[in-house]
């Protein structure tokens, strides 16, 4: 029998799938599609219900990834040429999950959030049931679902027409583009546009191969293939490793040369070090950067047991000054040496590292380390631009010894103040007194006159690339904020810090833990007491109105213990719109 007109469509699709949620999996089923009979016994066996939804959100999809990088300009395109019927394009990823949507009309976005056909959420057949994605993923082919042809009953004034994105190298499908409206307006014609759209988006993908990440990739099989020790490749996003570095490092220690090798590759071309990793291991890096069109792709290194000629630092196991714990950064250790060598043959020395990286806290500890009853005494920029003069004759003067005088950010001098400091210092400090600098790294406006002072500079790296070092760097601070106090770090709210990339380095983290602190004096500092800048790592940066915005949904999650349709309710907001904005503002919890 043929069914041509659409009410008796509907009314054969109902009856049939009244029928075989009555009697099982018929094996039957007059009227139906091929593909949608199989999906649906599918969905019978996954114990899809089928009158709820169940689809489920996660934050664990990359709105920026290649896919959907490809896909935006022919998704915005095909959601123009649709404009004129209530309906959106989805873009998702292989998981099912859904990374992009554009609505045609506000009406039918206010629908499909309603059943959660949103940013983030799963629309997988083994959750959601017949779908114009999730049955795209199962069958490997397009599909166009209309009203009951959906599994859900919820589903059923909705149709979709949904096509597979495959990789172009692999073959296996990276994503579904789907067009949805309602099943009154749905056309075949949706059903081509979509597996058109589809294949521009395949072709997309084959023109625009990551370039960086194969530059990256083909230095280091050369290298592996080439040598028996340990090869590490670190991109931006890629870790790369053999068998044989396994075997050589820890995981911990593994992470600590991740940190060098990032720290590295921005300054040097090459390098050939002796690292001392954190469990005590000193490994050889051989390293050499790998660049694309100018822009640094990664860095690969081989890695293999160091010879143990050069003398170990007495103290490179203990802690520092006042019981601080020793740094586990490769990088951060070599800067130390460098200082202390420096401190030790009584040369001037100037730090370089970002804004509040702790550039004159090594200072301090390094001389504190050899003089324990010396006194450290920082001159701020603006001293010297008042009096130049003075404070050569200060230090070159000094009555007490011993005694370190710490230039703070000489690159902020002008040129004027700088030369006559310099001219103020023709002998460097007397016995017993010593002279160190700060400024930042990379700086060019360091006045020369000034730099012929120095003999020695140490470079110190970004808190973001001493991650290792997190949690010993709070335990100081926190030492040094809160003494005598009962005062720790719970595990969620120390994965927030360490998922931050402290743009302000340790000056930030200082400035964060004292907030906390006002919040939670005494016992454990929980992730709710951390400020919002910590519970956000956002997909790139905020205007104030959107920091206003992030606040309120922070405060709303802490207000109703982490719930987030009781925070939706609070904030006014579809359930769907708080998970796509937190997702947005990177918001933990």
């Amino acid at each position: 029998m043929v069914i041509d007109r659409p009410a008796d469509r509907r009314l054969a699709l109902s009856s049939a799938r009244v029928d075989f949620l009555e009697r099982g999996t018929n094996p039957e089923l007059h009227g139906v599609p091929e593909v949608v009979a199989a999906s649906w016994r599918r969905s019978v066996s996954h114990g899809v219900h089928p009158d709820g939804l169940n689809g489920g959100y996660s934050d664990a999809f990359d709105p920026a990834s290649r896919l959907a990088r490809c896909a935006a300009p022919i998704v915005e395109q095909l959601a123009e040429q649709i404009m004129d019927v209530p309906a959106c394009v989805a873009l998702t990823d292989e998981n099912a999950r859904i990374v992009s949507r554009v609505d045609g009309d506000p009406w039918i976005a206010r629908l499909l959030d309603r059943v959660y056909f949103a940013r983030g959420f799963h629309y997988a057949e083994d959750a959601v049931g017949t779908n114009g994605v999730g049955t795209v993923f199962e069958s490997g082919t397009s599909v166009h679902i209309v009203g009951e042809e959906h599994f859900v009953s919820t589903l059923h004034c909705f149709a979709c027409a949904g096509a597979p994105v495959r990789d172009p190298f692999t073959g296996r499908i990276t994503g579904v583009l789907d067009i949805s409206c309602l099943s009154d307006h749905s056309t075949p014609l949706f059903h081509s546009m979509v597996r058109s759209a589809a294949a521009r988006i395949e072709h997309s993908l084959l023109l625009d191969r990551d370039m960086a990440g194969q530059a990256l990739f083909d230095m280091y099989t050369r290298l592996d293939a080439r040598v028996r020790d340990g090869v590490l490749a670190v991109g931006p996003r890629v870790v790369l490793t053999n068998a044989a570095m396994k075997t050589l490092v820890s995981p911990d220690d593994q992470a600590a040369l991740e940190d060098h090798l990032r720290f590295v590759m921005e300054r040097h071309d090459r390098t050939d070090d002796r690292v001392d990793l954190p469990s005590g291991v000193r490994v050889r890096v051989r390293a050499a950067r790998c660049t694309v069109g100018g822009s640094i792709a990664g860095m690969a290194a081989r890695v293999g047991p160091a010879d143990r000629e050069e003398p170990e630092p007495a103290d490179r196991h203990g802690a520092g000054p006042a019981g601080r714990c020793a740094s586990g950064s490769p990088s951060f250790r070599a800067a130390e040496r460098t200082v202390a060598a420096a401190l030790a043959a009584g040369s001037p020395v100037v730090v370089l590292g970002e804004f509040g990286s702790g550039r004159a806290r090594l200072l301090a500890d390094a001389f504190r380390r050899r003089h324990p009853a010396g006194q450290v005494l920082p001159i701020e920029p603006g001293e010297i631009e008042r009096s130049p003069d003075e404070t050569g004759a200060r230090i070159r003067l000094a009555a007490v010894a011993p005694v370190l005088f710490v230039l703070r950010d000489v690159d902020r001098l002008a040129p004027p103040a700088a030369e006559r400091l310099a001219r103020g210092l023709p002998g460097g400090p007397g016995p017993g007194v010593f002279l160190a600098a700060t400024a930042t790294d990379g700086a060019d406006v360091i006045e020369e006159s000034l730099l012929r002072v120095f003999r020695v500079s140490a470079t110190v790296p970004a808190l973001r690339h001493r991650t290792a070092d997190l949690p010993g760097i709070v335990a100081d601070l926190l030492a040094d904020l809160a003494p005598h106090r009962e005062i720790r770090l719970s595990r969620e709210a120390l994965r927030l810090l360490e998922n931050h990339r402290w743009p302000g380095n340790v000056a930030e983290l200082e400035g964060v833990l004292r907030q906390a602190l006002r919040r939670r004096p005494v016992g454990h500092i929980e992730a709710q007491d951390l400020p919002p800048t910590c519970q956000s790592l956002p997909l790139a940066a905020l205007r104030p109105l959107d920091q206003v915005e992030r606040d309120a949904i922070v405060a709303a999650l802490r207000d109703n213990n982490g719930n987030r349709k009781a925070a939706a309710d609070t904030l006014g907001l579809a359930r769907s719109t708080l998970y796509r904005k937190i997702r947005q503002y990177g918001i933990s919890g």
